[in-house]
């Protein structure tokens, strides 16, 4: 076991370029030199990818490539249909105005750390690269003008309202999940008087849990609809598993005192950080306590001037220590926005018989992180409640989504969005 764990340490300075992959249509990196990507609303900094159609605001999209020297990166975007397959018989003349790809701008390089790494940061859309229809859309970040050479992708998604979506979070009505799983129940109002002729087929709602697309439910349908109101009162289709509050650890400060930090220090010029041990939280009962719903924030309080916050940050080999008994049919990874909201080699964690505990290493930027421990069966079914439990009582944000089948041309327009809070609505 001790020798899986230390090769797990390894795998992270093993990480190389990788070579050419398959587009994917999802939230992915594809080279392992590419850390911390953020996605977040320009002028509230909110992490929801979503803009209104013809707005002048925009998404901003910033990440880092572990690397002394600078890349040539560009962008465009390509629509999906709602449930994230590229839209067939529509040319990039008919969804997106200019010339549909656009250069990133130069990067700043890292200042004052031990790990040298290159900072890319833009916004859009831009004149270039204008979404002309509503729906979703894939950002793709690619190298040299070469749209095969990705280097990562984002789901962005357009929206041209045509009424209000008000949502509702209750504890699951189902007997059995009642107290671990919550419910979410959808009104959307076409208050605008927008033509659907044919809702029960071309009516197409997604909800989604704290913009983690691994918990998304598709192709949700209205129980009632009574002239323009669209009523999803589901008792089945519509339930969650309520989670728990995140974990969290505050990197924030190298020289400060540091929530759930328990020492750090430098080895070979490079920074170590290691975490207080944890401890399963199945048996618990609920506690609340504010946390970011599994994402992390980029700041440092050792500089002395915002500006530097981005590029002056260094990388840290974070220790990682879950005492609990081995879990023999499952494995344990450390989850959340620090993963990539995915389940990867790098944040396997290993048990040490000798301690009785799972333990990994993982290189973070230093900043606030929120984590779970997830396990994954031999089907790749993620669970939090092995390690985590479950609560119906757990703040989390819900989003609902409402697409339609444009009549003219066929593609997934998105014509509704709604956000809800379970602790605001309960």
């Amino acid at each position: 076991m001790l020798k899986k764990f230390l090769y797990s340490v390894m795998f992270l300075f093993a990480e190389t370029q990788a070579a050419q992959l398959p587009l994917q249509y999802i939230n992915t990196s594809y080279e392992g030199d590419i850390r911390t990507i953020q996605l977040y609303q320009s002028e509230s900094g909110f992490n929801a990818p979503i803009l209104n159609l013809g707005t002048s605001d925009g998404l901003t999209l910033e990440f880092d490539q572990l690397t002394e020297n600078q890349d040539y990166f560009q962008y465009t975007l390509i629509h999906c249909d709602y449930n994230w397959n590229p839209t067939q018989g529509l040319s990039t003349n008919q969804f997106l105005n200019g010339i549909g790809y656009q250069d990133l701008p130069d990067p700043i390089f890292s200042s004052s750390v031990f790990t040298p790494y290159v900072h890319y940061k833009f916004t859009f859309p831009t004149q270039n690269v204008e979404p002309k229809i509503s729906g979703n859309y894939l950002l793709l970040v690619y190298r040299n003008y070469d749209q095969t050479d990705i280097v990562l992708s984002r789901r962005v998604m357009i929206l041209d309202s045509k009424g209000n979506v008000n949502i509702n979070i209750k504890q699951s009505p189902i007997v059995e999940s009642r107290y671990t799983h919550q419910q979410v129940l959808v009104e959307f109002d076409n208050n605008n008087g927008y033509f659907i002729p044919r809702p029960n087929e071309d009516v197409h709602t997604v909800y989604i849990q704290n913009f983690d697309w691994n918990t998304a439910l598709y192709d949700v349908k209205p129980q009632f609809i009574s002239g323009n109101l669209f009523r999803y009162t589901n008792n089945t289709g519509n339930i969650f598993n309520g989670l728990n509050e995140y974990r969290y650890f505050d990197m924030r400060s190298l020289i400060g005192s540091a929530a759930n930090v328990r020492q750090r220090y430098n080895i070979n010029n490079q920074k170590h950080v290691e975490l207080i041990t944890e401890h399963t939280r199945k048996p618990d009962t609920y506690l609340n306590w504010s946390d970011y719903n599994g994402r992390f924030l980029i700041y440092n309080r050792d500089l002395p001037t915002v500006a530097e916050n981005k590029t002056g940050n260094d990388y840290c080999f974070v220790h990682f220590n879950l005492k609990t008994e081995e879990i023999t049919n499952k494995r344990v990874y450390i989850f959340g926005e620090l993963s990539d909201w995915r389940i990867q080699p790098n944040y396997e964690c290993f048990y040490n018989s000798a301690t009785g505990s799972y333990e990994t290493v993982v290189q973070l930027k230093q900043a606030y992180y929120n984590y779970m421990f997830a396990t994954v069966d031999e089907n790749g079914s993620i669970s939090f409640a092995d390690l985590e439990g479950e609560h119906s009582q757990t703040e989390n944000n819900y989003a609902a989504l409402i697409y339609h089948r444009n009549q003219n041309l066929g593609y997934f327009e998105l014509i509704g969005y709604g956000l809800g809070n379970s602790q605001s609505t309960q």
